[in-house]
């Protein structure tokens, strides 16, 4: 079926259901005893949020039609592919760091290759904590030198079974032409070195966009601009505006390392995200075949793992894996996906297409928005990915959920006002 025609079939069943709950709320009213003023404002109110009622609805429907199965998505090669594991962190506690810094070692020994790096990007201010996440770094880094010496080791021996099946994939199967006496001994060190190198921790010093600008500043750190252009005009932004021409990062040898690599893409994920083996790889794969797709997002599965988790968090997860057929369902509806603010980005789509060049500024996103993963799928049209996922944690109580969809809604609101000024532009 046609795009086009599976659009009508939804948005228009959706509509006509709208209007005739509309029709339904009129006849309910006595009219003959309901002033005018305030039968119109109750029509209206109710039909509204029954309009929006109807969403679940409609979408059972259409997952029953189409099947809310997971789809699989054209791959190809991607090794020629450079990618950087972009974790982003503004931490307020010592425990914010150990959570984010271990799960970012895990991901990096499980998608650890010759085309692949990970960074922290933090927009931690305090210099105590700051100081505390280079240490951290330095910790793992050790564990990193030490499991990767002892696996070269063993490589070079011939002793392939007590080596980790992703990093003899894709990081000791490429030394393969070596003489194994002269790997041990003139390159097995620089090459554990430098993969230990590839695992960093770099500081930002503008909060403009918040995690937003963290990852937009790392594609253009990544391109080889160590000074902000992006959202430095005080006349337009007012007070919000950074300096032009400052530093994007407080300099360090992980800074000098990123700089002007130009990395294909950047894996951005949130300090709670668990990255599994090889996923890394197989968004490579998936972004090779499909190379016009500014976005590639992966499932995002709630997982509970802890005996400690709470009943919520079950109920969390539940919820999460009910859901999953109506995202694939209407994944394959639109073509498309939301951006759930966790995914694989072209740099240079990205860049091209949302931030612009020094000599042409696009600065798609605003710049007190707090939802930009809207802005983002709205203008790169995400490729849903669902037989591929990666793991957080769901909130841990009420409390902490009721936070966060507070900052969600408020987000809401203020790209209504953008959209609705847009809207009312184009008429």
């Amino acid at each position: 079926m046609e795009r086009w025609l599976r659009l009508l079939l939804y948005f228009g069943s959706w509509i006509f259901l709208a209007v005739v709950t509309f029709i339904l709320n009129v006849l309910n009213v006595n009219w003959k005893e309901t002033h005018i003023v305030s039968g119109t404002l109750l029509v209206l109110v109710l039909s509204v949020i029954q309009s929006f009622v109807l969403e679940y609805p409609i979408q059972t429907i259409f997952c029953l039609l189409f099947g809310g199965h997971t789809r699989k998505v054209a791959s190809s090669d991607g090794q020629h592919l450079t990618l950087i594991l972009n974790y982003n962190l503004l931490a307020t506690c010592e425990e914010d760091i150990d959570e984010c810094m271990l799960n970012m070692y895990e991901a990096y020994m499980g998608n650890i290759g010759s085309n692949t790096a990970s960074v922290l990007v933090s927009a931690t201010k305090d210099s105590e904590l700051r100081q505390y996440e280079l240490i951290v770094r330095d910790h793992y880094r050790n564990l990193i030198f030490d499991q990767l010496y002892q696996e070269g080791l063993l490589f070079s021996y011939g002793n392939l079974k007590g080596i980790d099946n992703v990093r003899l994939r894709f990081v000791w199967n490429n030394f393969q032409h070596i003489d194994n006496d002269e790997f041990r001994t003139i390159y097995l060190y620089q090459i554990c070195t430098n993969f230990v190198n590839d695992f960093m921790v770099i500081h930002r010093i503008s909060s403009v966009l918040r995690k937003c600008g963290q990852y937009q500043d790392l594609m253009l750190l990544s391109e080889g601009e160590t000074e902000a252009y992006t959202y430095c005009d005080s006349q337009f932004y007012s007070s919000a505006a950074r300096k032009q021409g400052e530093p994007l990062f407080h300099y360090s040898e992980d800074v000098r390392n990123i700089e002007g690599r130009r990395f294909s893409y950047t894996l951005v994920l949130d300090s709670d995200t668990r990255v599994g083996k090889a996923i890394a790889f197989n968004l490579l794969d998936i972004a090779a075949a499909n190379p016009e797709s500014g976005i590639i997002q992966p499932a995002i599965f709630l997982d509970c793992i802890n005996k400690t988790d709470t009943i919520f968090m079950h109920l969390e997860s539940m919820r999460q894996a009910i859901n999953e057929p109506l995202t694939n369902s209407m994944a394959e509806i639109l073509e498309q996906s939301s951006f759930f603010g966790k995914g694989l980005i072209s740099n240079k789509v990205y860049i091209d297409k949302i931030l612009g060049s020094r000599d042409n500024l696009i600065e798609r996103i605003p710049i007190d928005v707090l939802s930009h993963d809207t802005f983002e799928a709205s203008i790169l049209r995400p490729l849903y990915v669902g037989n591929i996922h990666l793991q957080e944690m769901p909130s841990y109580n009420y409390v902490t959920w009721s936070i966060r969809e507070r900052r969600w809604n408020k987000g809401e609101i203020l790209l209504a006002i953008y959209f609705f000024i847009t809207f009312l532009e184009n008429l």
